[in-house]
């Protein structure tokens, strides 16, 4: 049998009751007792056992024969050991404790020979992100996490006869304590929404995103109208489920997953088909707004297909694990992207010609040029190829279709394609060529969509692209997938999209050619003229029909910190962020009926590690001009960034270099932390909002004065006019008798 963690227990098939074993037996015994200590009969019968222990030789603990437990894992030294550096300390009582400064990668909890070890309940609940209490249970699979800091880890040691019992751990990360442990298995769906129940082969936890696991399902329309029953607990019909996405499947407990049917079929009433997603959105605290709303927009923005999604509870191996958002995948189809998928093709030809491998199958050079489904991606994928993009940051592209049968002449031609329309958008942006390679009114809808719900992130990773056959064929915008990052509290509603700290790729050229500005403003209106009371009638539906669900997903996932409890507060939140974005881009474009965003004037302030990340006077900026502003820091060192009071303005670095002294350099909204590259320096920060820019200049050489010493002097400042009052903190040009210096009042 092997072990989680790389161990092997071996078994011999003949016991020979040794004093070792018998001293092994009595401990175990004393263990057991050890939770009985109030009663006399019981403290009696484990003094006389520890007595006998004792007599045989065995190393018995001061607290009564508890056993030596230690953290073992795969990141810690030696890989998997027993090491003093990771042993428990624990109290006569049972009460384990261990704490680390860091901890990162796969580990267990065990004795030094593996016959007591501690693991997670199940895959799904192995994954630890912030403080809390998790279900150990016997030889479970591994726990794991990713660089945590001020690590505690607790537990009370619980055994059943010889063997561990379930117990429950607590894990107190980064100065906050673990929440009580909340008993999961026991809950059950809201009965508000129809429950998706999924079960595995012998309930083997989904671990992978590229191996599929068998197993079967069935729904249960939970008396919703409109939905059918698929399958039954009697008669499940059969599937193959394993995990997805990218950063929602390693930083969440709550996993999104992939599903395919062995048989079409109709899932809560969308189109049949074999192929679906079940989204999480374990990330979503907007009232799970952000995805149902993006959908929403692009279907009235007229795109071509937009994803229909549909809210359920799913119970999966008999765990309920909340709500869930069943969604039509993107793939070729005629329900969904109506063209021929090139893999199909070549599966069709090797099926009528046996004798023959793919190998054999004879493309021309018009099969290049398509079907494509391509995705501007953010991510590695090993189907992918990088395009050095003009823009300055590299551009990777994604061929989701075709993906099986890809040759060097396809790869080839794609790049040579997105180069060719990379450089014709970044060269002469208002020549326009590009239009002949991309659908104008497609790139519109899509840009529509996407400004209205502020994605800023949506021409960076998400973005799909589809083309048909045919070298006159052209690049479609669509459809839309992600808008994890709309509805940000930070987010400012009157910034562009391409105002972002993820490289918006395309976006930003598009949007400055006049034909294509145009378009965008013709699918406004028209959607204007239709009203987009359409989007907030639908996000109130939608909040009213999982209103429910979402309470006891929240519940479900409390320990975790995921959900939307309160549905009423952020849906009101989001709507008048949206509110915001649609009137501001209504502006923009000069559509009658819409008014210039109300902005609130707010101070600035370098806010870092020398300031502790507070707003204080003495850091706050000075306003120099209508988006210019000045500050003088003595001795400024660490990382910092500039921002408001709320962070509704934040003013960060578009790359992770040091800044040298006296340059200029770009600044993003959102961006990262600044450091400088030197010691500490006495510097004067100049920021120009409008243009993005933040000019660090060196002070080495100005003298600091008192008021007191102003007596015969004229100040003028930098720009040479006369300054009457100079202003304290402020740098002039001083002018007494025959001197002039830079200084600082």
């Amino acid at each position: 049998m092997t072990q989680a963690g790389g161990k092997s227990l071996h078994h011999s098939a003949k016991k020979t009751l040794t004093p070792d074993k018998l001293a092994e037996f009595i401990v175990k015994i004393c263990v057991n007792l050890h939770h009985n200590n109030q009663n006399p009969t019981y403290r009696l019968m484990k003094k006389f056992l520890l007595f006998s222990a004792l007599s045989l030789g065995v190393a018995v603990s001061a607290s009564g024969a508890l056993p030596d437990m230690y953290l073992r894992g795969a990141e810690l030294a030696p890989k998997w050991g027993a090491s003093e550096t990771y042993k428990f300390t624990h109290t006569e009582d049972g009460a384990y404790t261990l704490t680390l400064p860091k901890l990162t990668g796969e580990f267990k909890i065990s004795n030094t020979d593996w016959t007591l070890n501690l693991g997670a309940e199940d895959a799904n609940h192995a994954t630890i992100t912030k403080a809390v209490t998790k279900k150990g249970v016997t030889n479970g699979p591994n726990f794991r996490c990713s660089n945590l800091t001020d690590v505690t880890i607790r537990f009370t040691l619980k055994m059943e006869g010889d063997k561990l019992a379930d117990t429950h751990i607590a894990f107190d990360i980064a100065g906050e304590t673990a929440p009580p442990y909340v008993n999961i298995n026991g809950m059950q769906p809201s009965g508000s929404l129809p429950v998706l129940y999924i079960s595995t082969e012998d309930n083997e936890p989904i671990t992978s995103k590229e191996t599929y696991l068998r197993g079967n399902y069935y729904l249960d329309p939970m008396g919703v109208t409109d939905v059918e029953a698929i399958g039954s607990a009697e008669s499940p019909l059969p599937l193959q489920i394993r995990g997805r996405g990218n950063f929602t499947w390693q930083a969440f407990a709550k996993k999104p997953y992939r599903l395919k049917l062995d048989k079409k079929a109709a899932l809560l009433g969308m189109n049949s088909s074999k192929h679906f997603a079940l989204l999480a959105h374990a990330d979503d605290n907007r009232a799970f707004m952000r995805n149902l709303t993006g959908f929403e927009v692009s279907r009235m923005s007229g795109l071509p297909w937009t994803p229909a999604d549909k809210p359920c509870e799913v119970v999966l191996n008999g765990n309920y694990i909340g709500l869930y958002f069943l969604t039509e995948t993107i793939r070729f189809d005629k329900k969904r992207i109506n063209l021929t998928d090139p893999d199909d093709v070549v599966e069709d030809w090797l099926a009528e010609n046996p004798d023959k491998t793919a190998a054999d199958y004879l493309w021309t050079e018009e099969d290049y040029t398509g079907p494509w489904l391509i995705e501007f991606d953010n991510n590695v994928d090993e189907f992918q190829v990088i395009v050095n993009s003009k823009q300055g940051q590299p551009l990777r592209v994604t061929h989701k279709t075709p993906e099986d049968y890809v040759t060097d002449k396809h790869r080839d031609w794609l790049i040579n394609e997105i180069t060719a329309i990379d450089n014709e958008l970044y060269t002469n942006t208002k020549a326009g060529k590009w239009l002949d390679r991309i659908d104008l009114t497609d790139a519109a809808r899509f840009f529509v969509t996407n400004q209205i719900m502020n994605n800023y992130e949506s021409y960076s990773g998400s973005c799909y692209l589809t083309k048909d056959k045919g070298a006159d064929a052209k690049w479609h915008f669509s459809p839309v997938w992600d808008f994890g990052s709309a509805f940000q509290v930070s987010r400012d509603q009157t910034l562009w999209i391409f105002d972002s700290q993820y490289p918006q790729h395309w976006c930003k050229p598009m949007w400055e050619n006049p034909t294509f500005k145009a378009e965008v403003k013709r699918i406004f209106e028209a959607m204007d003229a239709e009203g987009f009371d359409r989007i907030f009638n639908y996000q109130n539906e939608y909040a009213a029909r999982i209103k429910a669900a979402a309470a006891q997903d929240a519940e479900r996932w409390k320990q975790e910190g995921y959900g939307n409890a309160d549905m009423a507060t952020p849906l009101a939140e989001v709507q008048k962020q949206l509110r915001e974005s649609i009137n501001s881009f209504g502006y923009k474009l000069g559509v009658a009926g819409y008014t210039e965003p109300h902005q609130e004037e707010s101070d600035l302030y370098l806010r870092g590690e020398i300031t502790g990340w507070n707003c204080t006077e003495k850091y706050k900026f000075t306003k120099t001009g209508t988006d210019t502003y000045e500050l003088i820091v003595r001795n400024l060192s660490g990382q910092f960034k500039i921002g408001d009071k709320n962070w509704l303005k934040d003013f960060g670095a578009s790359n992770t270099d040091a800044l040298d002294i006296n340059r200029t350099y770009p600044v993003l909204e959102q961006g990262g932390n600044f450091h400088l590259n030197d010691e500490p320096a006495d510097v004067m920060l100049t920021l120009d909002a409008q243009n993005k820019q933040l000019t660090i200049s060196d002070l080495s050489g100005v003298a600091v004065i008192d008021a007191d010493n102003s007596n015969s002097a004229q100040y003028f400042n930098l720009q040479g006019a006369r300054v009457a009052v100079p202003a304290a903190g402020q740098i002039y040009i001083r002018v007494k008798g025959s001197k002039a210096e830079k200084v600082i009042f």
